[in-house]
């Protein structure tokens, strides 16, 4: 996994900060893949980190203290033999790149970003300086303004999606270790406050006291490992970032589509994908991803394998779209996409393909279709129903959306419109999001269906994987406090009721 976590405090001197961070690098070679290497990188990673080390420590002397500095130019180094992979911890990343857009996450995480909730989790990014998740923190400090010090865990990544799926694995793992350290730091606080009360040497030094109890009292800031009183404080947060990252890698495994052009950016990732295929080939086709919702969960349903060989979903839609008002079509979307009960009563085969359609927009976990009861059934067992002309149906009301598809024998005139939706729910003032965008599509007569298939696929893949990752954080207790989230998942307030509603047939978190 692809990502750097990083530990930043907030200096009262120098300001933010960059502490401590950990870096994966692995090998893609093949050859003597049975030997153990002492650094599976780049060799020049290293000996970039050892051209900048005269330069590093005379400007981190120049610019430090004992608040923001930590291991100087030591380096961790800790080898995963089996995956080739390596783990290295430094003051800094080893690259000027990373280096720079790390330091700009960190200024932003202890400075400007809010973080809501009790928690202090917060995402921020862009596709220029990444994608970053922060988890604010405190630790007491006796010597510290406010008798706190300000830090904070961020981990840095180039891909947004991945790593907001991997949100509740972090902030579940971080939760662990920021409590260590608060606990560290709190038995080192009280502690000092036994020796010496700080409040009392304060209130004499703001009541005019002698100047040696103020510059006592003041002091300068401490580094960590006094702060927590533990000697090895970096060694341990070195082996919980390692573990993490370890752990995320098979957490969560990310795979990019093969093609015949291999170039030497995508390689890697192509030989990672390459060997996790081998590995799923032998498993059940919704095991073809861990955590992501692909193409394989909107697949068909059974009962309708002849109309999906000869129409596409698309070209039904927009012949029903082409026989309803704007708002009746609407209606039908709204109905079908947030769990509402769709009821199609008519002619068997305009029936069949209008269940098609509609269903097909949903994940097919979240589908219940019944075809041809003899009787009418609620919501409960089914949310897709076509039925014969002859069923009774409920009349007109919120919870059943019927669509009414009159044969050309039963019309009043030649005119008469074929389809009729009757539904007396009221559409919010602010539409789903998919479903202004599904409308724009259909309404686009310059795409042809093969190219609306294709965009339908991708919408849906897209908002499925923002339902998993809302549904997976209320899986793992964040009840609350989840607007944050779904705004930095591209998604709005109003889209909540999709979201709720998709979320219910989506698979659960393997975690």
């Amino acid at each position: 996994m692809d990502a750097v976590i990083a530990m930043c405090t907030f200096c009262e001197i120098h300001g933010p900060r960059i502490i401590f961070s950990t870096q994966t690098y692995r090998t893609f070679d093949e050859k003597d893949t049975n030997k153990k290497l002492g650094f599976y990188g780049p060799k020049e990673i290293m000996l970039q980190g050892q051209r900048n080390k005269h330069v590093s420590s005379t400007d981190d002397n120049r610019h430090e203290c004992d608040g923001c500095g930590s291991l100087g130019n030591v380096k961790y180094l800790s080898n995963e033999h089996e995956s080739r992979t390596s783990f290295v911890s430094a003051r800094q990343p080893l690259t000027d790149d990373i280096a720079n857009l790390l330091g700009h996450a960190c200024i932003r995480s202890l400075s400007c970003e809010l973080h809501l909730g009790k928690d202090g989790v917060c995402y921020f990014g862009d596709e220029h300086r990444g994608h970053v998740l922060s988890h604010a923190f405190t630790l007491k400090d006796a010597q510290a303004r406010g008798i706190k010090r300000s830090c904070s865990f961020i981990v840095f990544m180039k891909d947004k999606q991945f790593l907001l799926n991997m949100w509740p694995f972090f902030v579940d793992n971080l939760k662990q270790v920021i409590r260590e350290l608060q606990d560290l730091a709190e038995r080192k606080y009280n502690a000092d406050e036994a020796e010496n009360p700080q409040r009392a040497a304060r209130l004499s030094s703001a009541n005019g006291g002698p100047s040696a109890n103020r510059e006592a009292t003041r002091g300068m800031p401490r580094g960590l490992c006094e702060i927590t009183n533990e000697k090895h404080v970096f060694v341990r947060i070195h082996m919980w970032f390692v573990w993490i990252l370890s752990a995320g890698a098979r957490h969560l495994v990310e795979i990019c589509s093969i093609s015949n052009d291999l170039t030497e950016s995508t390689i890697a990732y192509h030989y990672l994908a390459r060997d996790f295929h081998k590995k799923m080939s032998r498993t059940a086709e919704n095991s073809t991803s861990a955590f992501l919702v692909g193409y394989q969960h909107f697949q068909e349903s059974p009962e309708f394998k002849e109309i999906s060989n000869n129409k596409f979903v698309t070209s039904i839609l927009r012949e029903i779209n082409s026989r309803l008002t704007k708002e009746h079509f609407r209606q039908l979307l709204f109905a079908s996409l947030t769990g509402i009960q769709v009821l199609v009563r008519g002619p068997n085969d305009e029936m069949q393909e209008a269940l098609y359609a509609l269903s097909s927009l949903v994940p097919k976990t979240c589908r219940r279709i019944k075809i041809y009861p003899t009787e009418y059934t609620d919501v409960n067992d089914c949310n897709f129903l076509g039925v014969d002309p002859s069923v009774a149906v409920p009349v007109s009301c919120p919870n059943v959306c019927r669509l009414d598809i009159i044969s050309e024998e039963h019309r009043q005139t030649s005119e008469a419109r074929s389809h009729a939706v009757k539904w007396s729910g009221n559409l919010p003032i602010k539409l789903p999001t998919i479903l202004i965008k599904l409308e724009k599509y259909i309404n686009n007569d310059k795409l042809e269906d093969s190219v609306l298939k294709a965009q339908f696929i991708a919408l849906q893949e897209e908002w499925a994987n923002i339902a998993k990752i809302v549904h997976t954080m209320r899986g793992c207790g964040y009840r609350n406090n989840l607007n944050g989230l779904i705004i930095s998942l591209g998604a709005g307030l109003h889209d909540r009721i999709l979201l709720d509603s998709w979320s219910l047939g989506l698979p659960s978190n393997p975690a």
